[in-house]
């Protein structure tokens, strides 16, 4: 997959710069790191979507439920990372979370996540259904 089809594909990306001091004892970027950079991309996909505004009115929110990574090669200092998201509703509480993270320097695909968020209603402690505005918007996420 090159940068182009990444581009037209995902319609939220995050550029992250690779800092010295994120990389391990094998002089490469931690395994954990490229985790929390695709939390930075959750994060952004969620906001520029307006779901986070959610949690402030009604308490609820999506709650990653599970996560993989797979990684396809090691990212050194310096470097920037894009994290390329998108989600697609999967059930009526579930939605998955897909990411790609790009390295610039190395020009190539570094990493790629999917995981699964549940909606979560925070006043009652259980799961709920996604609501409609979300699903509206997620919905159109299909159609970039």
């Amino acid at each position: 997959m090159d940068l182009a089809t990444l581009e037209k594909k995902y319609p939220i990306s995050t550029e992250i710069r690779v800092k010295w001091g994120e990389m391990d004892a094998y002089q490469h970027l931690n395994n954990t790191v490229f985790i929390r950079y695709i939390e930075d991309g959750r994060i952004d996909l969620f906001e520029k979507l307006d779901m986070s505004s959610n949690m402030k009115n009604l308490s609820i929110a999506a709650i990653l439920a599970s996560i993989q990574c797979d990684y396809l090669a090691p990212v050194t200092y310096p470097d920037t990372i894009i994290v390329f998201s998108t989600a697609t509703q999967t059930g009526a509480k579930k939605i998955e979370l897909e990411h790609k993270l790009w390295s610039t320097k190395q020009n190539c695909l570094v990493a790629k996540s999917t995981g699964v968020g549940v909606y979560y209603n925070f006043k009652m402690s259980k799961s709920c259904n996604i609501p409609d505005s979300v699903v509206t918007k997620l919905a159109a996420l299909k159609d970039v």
